[in-house]
């Protein structure tokens, strides 16, 4: 099975000569797959309408808008499946009136997305969310308090949309032959704000800290006596609307493609384990911890934390401890070259500005917009700024990299499976090396939970000890000074013994 892979500066092909695993590798085709389109699963009040029902004449006063989704099911005659619930980019505002190709549930990666992952057996919901904000407004705290209210809103929808399904089984008999048990949501841009904050945001108060305060009044940005509460519940009528009441809004995995946590506070043990794809050079939702700025402007919105800075801090809080060390192939073993020995963490290291090499776009489509409202112009230069490399051949091999690395984690999350591509007669299977090759410096991170790696050592080919490694405790950083060349890392643990293969440059 050839799968493409991404390393740090280039796209690598390798073929794996393993047999393909439901949930974890593609196991279907697209003819397979039927899609059910603009399926309602809630309403509620909004300032701006969906994309496809979108006049381009957005008002301000609150209306009642639908909430839809699109729904990819597998034809594989299974009845109990996991769904996952997919979130599309744009800024929280239209397509092409947000100066940008992308906002909608039918976005080219979106859909891509969506396909790849009902093709490995998830039932896949593409679900839209509402718009709304000024990001031109005339003070930072304004830019911040929409944006903020904006993503709360998102994941309002997010949780309608998990009750939505739930009282589909319940009531319903299962339309859609899923298990409510393994319910995994994500998105790219856009939808990875929404998916990591509903993954953190577990109780009110984490949307009242001081950082979402007008520093001058004191007064909450979020108003969750207007809007409800995180789950969508007890606004005020006319501004909030209940959708689905009397279910859970649950879910028990999620992941993000691009995208940031709106703060890093808010992830705390226990909670729901995250993957996360990111652009090391995302010039819009940073890779570590930094200030968003609006597209295009120097206008600053708020600080957030990027994939690396989150999935660092969900190891260290043992949450994705679900998957951590349980899957080991090629995709784990490029993005470990690159990733500091976080498990979870895949990056994007493309070239600077691309943040989103995974979308493409009809450029004859967007040249044929009326200007006004829109400005083709603008939208085609911010193609060329933000992705100036961008071809839909690349894009699809992102996506089938981006969701190689993805998938088996989230199979062996949601117990679909125990692990992938862990060899038990090889302790160091489960042992992390990084970044490989490398120069002068080395990560060992050993991601056993009850297997203690006691000592390690380097040995050349010719099979003599080169460099003994002082192991200190699960993860160990060495300073090398060795040829260039091929050797291996020797590990002694607790049960037993490995070893793993280290390129020196």
């Amino acid at each position: 099975m050839k799968k493409l892979l991404l390393s740090a500066v280039l796209l690598l092909s390798a073929t794996a000569a393993m047999s393909q695993i439901k949930y974890v590798d593609r196991v279907l085709n697209e003819s397979q797959i039927t899609k059910t389109m603009h399926l309602m699963y809630g309403a509620n009040y909004t300032v701006m309408k969906g994309a496809w029902q979108w006049d381009g004449k957005p008002t301000t006063p609150l209306r009642l808008d639908t909430l839809r989704m699109d729904v990819y099911e597998p034809t594989d005659g299974v009845t109990k499946r996991p769904l996952v619930i997919f979130m599309h980019s744009g800024s929280f505002l239209p397509r092409y009136a947000n100066n940008s190709p992308v906002g909608y549930k039918d976005d080219s990666a979106t859909v891509a997305f969506c396909k790849d992952l009902a093709m490995r057996g998830y039932v896949v919901a593409s679900m839209t969310y509402r718009y709304g904000w000024n990001p031109t407004a005339a003070t930072e705290d304004l830019r911040k308090s929409g944006i903020i209210n904006a993503a709360y809103k998102g994941v309002q929808d997010l949780s309608a949309c998990i009750r939505y399904f739930k009282e589909n089984v319940a009531i319903y008999g299962n339309t859609f032959g899923i298990d409510t048990t393994k319910i995994a949501v994500g998105g790219n841009g856009t939808g990875g704000y929404i998916s990591s904050a509903f993954a953190s945001l577990d109780r009110q108060s984490e949307i009242k800290i001081n950082k979402f305060k007008d520093p001058n009044s004191g007064i909450n940005f979020v108003n969750d006596t207007i809007w409800g509460d995180r789950h969508g519940f007890g606004g005020y009528p006319g501004f909030g609307k209940n959708n689905t009441p009397g279910y859970t809004s649950n879910a028990h995995a999620a992941f993000a493609i691009g995208g940031a946590l709106g703060d890093s506070t808010w992830l705390e043990a226990g909670e729901i384990p995250i993957i996360w794809a990111h652009s090391v050079y995302d010039p819009f939702a940073p890779y570590t911890t930094g200030v968003v700025n609006v597209p295009g402007t120097s206008l600053q919105v708020v600080e957030v934390s990027g994939g690396r800075d989150v999935m660092a801090r969900s190891q260290r809080l043992g949450n994705t401890a679900p998957y951590k060390g349980k899957v080991m192939d090629d995709y784990t073993r490029e993005a470990n070259k690159i990733n500091e020995g976080i498990d979870g963490l895949y990056p994007i290291a493309g070239i600077l500005n691309a943040s989103g090499p995974y979308e493409w776009y009809d450029t004859n489509k967007i040249k044929m917009l009326p200007s006004p409202p829109f400005s083709p112009a603008t939208i085609l230069g911010g193609i060329k700024a933000t992705n100036p490399m961008w071809s839909k051949a690349k894009s699809m091999t992102y996506i089938d990299s981006i969701d190689g690395y993805i998938a088996p984690r989230l199979a062996v999350s949601l117990g679909l499976v125990a692990s992938v591509g862990i060899e038990n007669n090889n302790l160091a299977s489960n042992v992390t090396i990084a970044p490989n090759p490398t120069k002068n410096h080395l990560v060992i991170h050993n991601n056993w939970e009850n297997n203690k790696l006691n000592a390690a050592s380097i040995y050349d080919m010719n099979g003599r000890m080169v460099q003994k490694l002082i192991v200190t405790g699960i993860h160990n950083e060495y300073n090398l000074s060795l040829p260039s060349g091929l050797y291996i890392v020797e590990m002694q643990f607790t049960n037993g013994t490995g070893n793993k293969k280290l390129v020196i440059e």
